[in-house]
């Protein structure tokens, strides 16, 4: 009896050894992260087909449960912690969530709540973990949001259509405590080329992606407003997502534009405005850092044919500078740089980014008319 249990291990084991470990890409709010998984065999019936995927380091452990139907992503989704806990439920329909989205933390509490519609932010959301409360309106801030402060006292403040209509606001974009980085940092200076894209990288380009004050700046830029130039901008929009490529480079990008608008009183982004008013090294450090290689961000383009290029400057003194140019033909991916140079002024969209001392991006300027 004991030899006939020993061969049935030693049949099991080069199984469970083959099985494919599959990088999973997780959608947190904002931001995303990656965890391998391992797919066990699928489900199906007549309109549905059931996954369920293990953590790849504890097979016993599952940590994926998703459906589809013939339109994609469909039914319950749910995401679990290494320890059991549920982290992320919510319901898609047609590859979109569609409904509730709730986020836990490894104990079981509710840490954000909020709701969608085909994809989009719509309704009331809860960011429990910062006391911010509001809602959404086709992806925009709409109406009174507010905030707890540390004297359990309501902080109120008033949108619309996204844009801050009375009060300090919250910002553009929420990342929560539990998503950062909590090491104390006096400054961001720039982020280190180690063949990954780093995390302050990683939320301008969700940013670029999905920000809709950005994309709506960037449409008025490079159509001047006009109908048909408006129309021929739509093809660079994929279900309302920016589509882009970034070139593989870290340049140097100047900053004197905004340093003009800054003494003419037209930055409306106090941290950035004091930061160009204060900092008499800004545009040298801008202007003269190495121009060096980052394929990781070419990899992350959203679309590696576009003709609509995107920038990035090295990170200096927690400021950022990007350039999105509209291209008439393609690049390759060996000629960025000399597209970046016989690019005409027209051509670019100019940006400038801020992040706090714990590299969360916090503020936006973008180039005026």
């Amino acid at each position: 009896m004991v030899k006939h249990y020993v061969l049935i291990f030693f049949f099991i084991v080069p199984i469970i050894s083959f099985a494919q470990v599959v990088e999973e890409k997780i959608q947190i709010d904002t931001i995303s992260e990656i965890i391998q998984v391992i797919y066990r065999p699928q489900v199906s019936t007549t309109h549905y087909t059931r996954k369920i995927a293990v953590f790849a380091n504890d097979t016993s452990q599952v940590a994926i449960e998703k459906s589809f139907s013939k339109k994609g992503l469909s039914g319950i989704y749910k995401v679990y912690h290494p320890n059991g806990k549920l982290k992320i439920r919510t319901v898609y329909a047609n590859n979109r969530i569609n409904g509730e989205w709730t986020y836990y933390d490894e104990n079981g509490i509710i840490l954000t709540k909020g709701n969608y519609v085909e994809g989009i932010k719509h309704g009331y959301w809860a960011y429990k973990s910062l006391k911010v409360y509001g809602r959404y309106r086709n992806g925009l801030k709409f109406w009174r949001w507010h905030k707890i402060d540390a004297n359990s006292k309501k902080v109120k403040s008033t949108y619309k259509k996204g844009v801050l209509a009375k009060g300090e606001g919250f910002g553009e974009k929420f990342l929560p405590d539990y998503l950062i980085n909590t090491e104390p940092k006096d400054s961001i200076t720039q982020t280190k080329n180690d063949g990954v894209v780093g995390e302050e990288y990683k939320q301008v380009i969700s940013f670029l992606k999905e920000n809709l004050v950005f994309k709506k700046a960037l449409k008025a830029h490079f159509s001047k407003n006009k109908l048909k130039d408006v129309r021929k901008l739509k093809k660079y929009f994929f279900r309302g997502q920016f589509q882009f490529v970034i070139a593989p480079l870290e340049m140097n990008l100047d900053i004197n534009s905004f340093i003009e608008d800054s003494e003419n009183g037209r930055i409306a982004v106090a941290k950035i405005d004091s930061l160009l008013k204060n900092n008499n090294e800004l545009p040298k450090l801008f202007s003269e850092s190495i121009v060096e290689e980052n394929i990781m961000l070419f990899n992350n383009s959203t679309m590696k044919s576009s003709k609509m290029g995107v920038y990035f400057s090295k990170i200096q003194q927690n400021l950022l500078r990007i350039d999105v140019v509209h291209f008439k033909e393609e690049l390759v991916i060996d000629s960025f740089k000399s597209g970046y140079s016989s690019s005409e002024k027209g051509q670019r969209f100019e940006v400038l980014l801020y992040f706090d001392n714990e590299g969360v991006l916090r503020g936006a300027e973008y180039e005026k008319p």
